[in-house]
């Protein structure tokens, strides 16, 4: 029988007094003994009274007092798990239907001792039931292993979950994986692990030796990322993209769970980002006014996000983000603007701060990254603490692109969402955007 927590079992004992009391009211003042082999392992999570001095011990229930005596009784018959060697040493109790008879039970070779109502069994199976549900609904995306470890990772070990479950789309041409999230594309060094360090064992698994990088990721969003076989069809996939820029073509799409609320359910977000120093980081900034000069050096890019609200709740949001070109962090920096951050954004999430309780825009000057703050409703959905915030991952992911006329067609490539968005979603009650495609 699989053990509960003391508490339930203790909860379920109160319903197993009650029934016998009325059972062996009539027998009051009586006095039984059960006979336990001195060979019987007993498991149990009460006290039993078992004496070691004699080959045979007993078991002595006094029915004078049932509320106070007879614990012990259903305890040992509703919670413990007997096992005998041979067909002398299987235990008796009493039937609670007829007290002066004796039942007993066998079940595949290990005697147990049961109470011959069907009613026991199921009073445990409901105790159980409850005690999984409320187990269930603490479960967090931190529970588990939803969220991928990168830093423990081998690097045989990506390569295999990269090519058992990581590509979405090869023609023969062009490769696309799915990115985990907290994966870098570029490292900082030659040792450390990136999607570029795989490159070499990732082109031989392939057969693909000059397999290069078209269309990279941001190292903590998930997503696709398209590698190119040969450098015909990177210069052939560069092409197609830059055509569809210079056309206004959104040929990405970015599914993310915003904190906060959108002024309209659909609309575009348009200003100049540039990056800047702040304290010991670069961050991309909003720039209101550029001069000429910075946007002819480019040091300030005029960068459009397309935004559709899927699904929302009370204060947060599923939203569909469509960058007309990418720039470092755009999608983050964007939603800044508008008083929204992505959930698991922990560098620019600083910037919408309250102010007399309104949400509003704080000077990204005077702001650095932290741990997100996360309204306390919004934790209680999640099954999160505050201070579990700072372990949850960045949820954006790039689950969709359209390649237009590429090689004569429209080529439409999609990944799935990670696990832990999946399951935020669904302890948000949010709809899962990949569901109808």
């Amino acid at each position: 029988m699989a053990m509960l927590p003391k508490r339930l079992l203790r909860e379920a004992d109160v319903l197993f007094l009650t029934r016998i009391h009325r059972l062996l009211s009539s027998k009051a003042g009586q006095s039984q003994h059960f006979p336990v082999s001195a060979r019987t392992r007993v498991k149990c999570l009460s006290d039993v009274h078992v004496s070691r001095r004699t080959k045979t011990s007993t078991v002595r229930h006094s029915f004078s007092n049932p509320v106070a005596n007879v614990a012990t009784a259903s305890s040992a018959v509703c919670k413990r798990q007997l096992s005998a060697e041979s067909d002398d040493d299987i235990p008796w109790f009493l039937d609670p239907q007829n007290p002066l008879e004796m039942v007993e039970h066998l079940d595949d070779g290990e005697r147990a001792v049961q109470w011959g109502k069907q009613e026991v069994s199921e009073d445990l199976g409901s105790v159980k039931e409850a005690s999984e549900k409320k187990v269930s609904e603490k479960k967090n995306i931190l529970s588990g292993r939803t969220i991928p470890r990168i830093d423990i990772l081998t690097k045989k070990q990506l390569l295999g979950r990269i090519q058992n479950r990581g590509i979405v789309y090869d023609d023969g041409h062009i490769v696309a994986i799915n990115k985990l999230a907290g994966l870098p594309v570029q490292g900082q060094n030659p040792e450390q692990l990136s999607l570029n360090s795989l490159l070499p064992e990732l082109g031989a698994a392939l057969e693909a030796p000059d397999l290069s990088i078209v269309k990279p990721l941001d190292w903590h969003l998930s997503g696709i990322v398209l590698l190119a076989r040969t450098p015909e069809a990177r210069a052939e996939v560069f092409n197609v993209t830059k055509a569809a820029t210079q056309r206004n073509k959104f040929y990405r799409k970015y599914w993310g769970v915003v904190i906060g609320t959108l002024d309209s359910p659909e609309g575009e977000i348009k200003c100049h980002l540039a990056q800047q120093k702040i304290g010991d980081h670069t961050m991309t900034v909003p720039v209101l006014n550029p001069t000429q000069a910075a946007v002819r050096r480019k040091e300030a890019r005029n960068c459009l996000t397309r935004y559709k609200v899927l699904s929302q709740g009370q204060g947060y949001a599923l939203v569909q983000l469509e960058p007309r070109q990418m720039f470092v962090d755009q999608l983050q920096v964007h939603l800044s603007t508008k008083l929204c951050s992505i959930l698991g954004d922990h560098v620019y999430s600083s910037r919408v701060g309250s102010v007399a309780g309104m949400p509003a825009l704080m000077e990204p000057t005077n702001v650095g990254p932290r741990t997100q703050r996360v309204p306390k409703d919004i934790l209680k959905k999640m099954n999160l603490r505050a201070i579990q915030m700072h372990k949850v991952p960045v949820h954006l992911h790039c689950g969709e692109m359209v390649l237009p006329r590429y090689r004569g067609r429209d080529v439409r490539i999609t990944a799935p969402l990670p696990k832990h968005f999946l399951w935020t979603l669904q302890l948000l009650g949010l709809k899962d955007p990949t569901h109808d495609l």
